[in-house]
């Protein structure tokens, strides 16, 4: 099995938890969420700030530039909070636990930029 980055486990953690929580909704908010996702360009945006992270993140690593995955791993940390703070209503104490966890991992991310 090959390592686990702290980007990478901020998107497990984050794609997780988007997943069961939308799975606990029932069918009808579901697509009423859908359907809101569909007319906001800025809920698209900020769906699409983990797609450009994972894919800035790539390119950083294979040009091995430290900027872009840096960059790139600040997207993925700033969607990780933003689906925390999203479900803070609904589900208080799983928000808490995520925020706590993506905030501990994303210190991680920073390390090198001082270090």
């Amino acid at each position: 099995m090959g390592k686990v980055t702290v980007t990478g486990a901020i998107l497990i953690i984050t794609g997780w938890f988007a997943l069961v929580e939308f799975d606990s909704f029932p069918e009808s908010e579901r697509k009423q969420i859908l359907q809101r996702i569909k007319r906001s360009p800025v809920l698209i945006l900020l769906i699409a700030l983990m797609p450009a992270g994972i894919f800035i993140n790539m390119l950083g690593v294979f040009f091995s530039s430290l900027l872009m995955v840096i960059f790139g791993a600040s997207l993925i940390f700033l969607q990780g909070i933003i689906v925390a703070l999203l479900f803070w209503k609904r589900k208080r104490w799983k928000s808490i636990v995520l925020l706590a966890a993506i905030v501990t991992l994303g210190i991680f991310i920073y390390i090198p930029i001082f270090w």
